[in-house]
């Protein structure tokens, strides 16, 4: 699970900056949603948490942080290859390093990972765990680089043990460490698998979900998963879209029809591909305009194109085929959003952080996902989901308690913080969404006189009639 991140000098945000997923334990509103002593003893970790601020305030910009972090982690650098963070840009801090920092539960133990860096290299790296057998924490290894680009790493008796030999595997790994490489991701290169669930935690269960992205798996989930297929259909019924039943489709597979525009090279590299599979090997293509296809190899090598369908009924009560584009942009999103329902039902640990969870959706929609998001849970589960919205609908004391509901606001100097609702002083029957309308809570967006814009009609002819009247007088 998310204890917090800590974010400094990325993007919108100047400061060091910290959003937690720590509960506040003298809130006794729905205290069936911690999940307790997961991060340490007398802490107790939230498993949702809603982002609201007024647009461009930073709310996906702490995900596309997250986002770049996790991605430099996984995949990390290759050469000479420039580090596309991005430093706030509105001072001169553009010139100091930007700062990332984890802190998590995994498999039992509770980590601390962050580094410092700008676009050529890393300056510090750390990592500190509390294992799940002990509770002190322990260094397993603390990294410098040198603006010579010289590397040292320090480490602990848990990651290098007793052997001098295996010590010296490490300082070789760290030898040959770029600059602009992460010492853990290049350690596990090298595997070195005591640092394994640190890649794992980043890679299989933080989740990262933009706000049009589209769920990958979706036709995959339905040939395979019956279970899959029946919570999809059944929440389709639920929400009135008209949907009685949903799957897919098996039609031949013509390049030339589905991509017509594709370049050649492009279209040589997805035949050659194809190929080679194996017979009923499924392959995910996407092409020039991300728009995604999923194909199978039949026998003797035929090509078919796995296409999802829904099903209306008619005013005969027949049903009758829909292809995706039929469908209300609304619905689309529907339909790619409600997997996130049956992951967090069925995965004991997942951390999703979704942005514009309200995207297309109806209000009342919106808060029953949210409903059904906690609802899903497993008593046990350590699956949380994070996610920003504009839908005050949320902002509701029956729905979620003061800690889970965070705010971005921009100051003068354009720099984001974050803050929780849990640092005002509030009645437990206080209208958090009336409150916030009026300023209360900050986070909104503050208009300046539409008159000054010159744009109202009502506004020139009023002028043109006083002024008449004036001459006449």
């Amino acid at each position: 699970m998310l204890v917090q991140v800590t974010l400094e000098n990325v993007l919108s945000f100047k400061e060091e900056t910290t959003f937690s997923m720590v509960g506040v334990n003298s809130d006794l509103n729905h205290v069936h949603h911690l999940a307790t002593e997961q991060a340490g003893k007398g802490r107790s970790l939230l498993p949702i948490s809603a982002l609201y601020g007024a647009n461009a305030a930073g709310k996906s910009n702490l995900i596309k942080a997250i986002d770049f972090a996790k991605d430099l982690i996984v995949d990390g650098t290759r050469g000479v290859q420039t580090i596309p963070v991005s430093p706030f840009k509105l001072s001169d801090s553009n010139k100091k390093p930007s700062k990332f920092q984890f802190i998590f539960t995994y498999q039992g133990s509770l980590y601390s990972y962050g580094f410092k860096l700008n676009k050529t290299q890393i300056f510090e790296e750390w990592l500190y765990v509390t294992p799940k057998d002990k509770k002190r924490e322990v260094l397993f290894f603390e990294r410098l680089t040198n603006e010579n680009k010289i590397t040292e790493v320090e480490y602990g008796l848990s990651l290098k043990g007793r052997n001098s030999k295996y010590k010296q595997f490490l300082d070789f790994i760290a030898q040959g460490t770029r600059p602009n490489q992460l010492f853990l991701t290049e350690a596990l290169d090298r595997n070195v698998e005591t640092l394994k669930p640190v890649i794992d935690w980043f890679k299989n269960v933080l989740t990262i979900i933009p706000a049009e992205s589209s769920y990958q798996g979706l036709e995959l989930g339905i040939l395979s998963s019956q279970e899959f297929t029946d919570f999809l259909r059944n929440f389709l019924k639920f929400a009135d879209t008209g949907i009685d039943s949903i799957g897919t489709e098996e039609v031949e597979f013509n390049l030339d029809v589905i991509l017509p525009d594709i370049p050649e090279n492009m279209r040589k590299e997805i035949l050659q591909e194809m190929l080679k599979a194996s017979e009923n090997s499924i392959s995910m293509i996407e092409s020039h305009l991300g728009k995604r296809y999923l194909l199978i190899k039949r026998e003797e090598g035929q090509l078919s194109l796995i296409q999802l369908r829904t099903q209306h009924r008619d005013d005969q009560g027949v049903l009758i085929d829909f292809s995706m584009e039929e469908e209300s942009e609304g619905t689309q999103r529907l339909i790619n959003l409600i997997p996130l329902l049956f992951i967090l039902q069925e995965n004991p640990e997942k951390v999703i952080f979704l942005d514009e969870l309200d995207r297309r959706l109806h209000p009342l929609l919106s808060r029953r996902f949210v409903e059904m998001a906690l609802q899903c849970r497993n008593p046990n589960s350590q699956s949380q989901l994070i996610f920003t919205t504009h839908d005050t609908n949320l902002l509701d004391l029956e729905l979620l308690r003061k800690d889970e509901i965070w705010f971005v606001e921009k100051n003068q100097q354009g720099a984001s913080h974050l803050y929780s609702l849990a640092e005002f002083k509030i009645s437990p029957d206080v209208k958090i969404e009336k409150g916030y309308f009026n300023g209360r809570f900050g986070a909104i967006p503050f208009f300046g006189d539409i008159r000054n814009l010159g744009w109202l009609k009502c506004q020139t002819e009023g002028s043109e009639k006083t002024a008449i009247n004036h001459g006449k007088d």
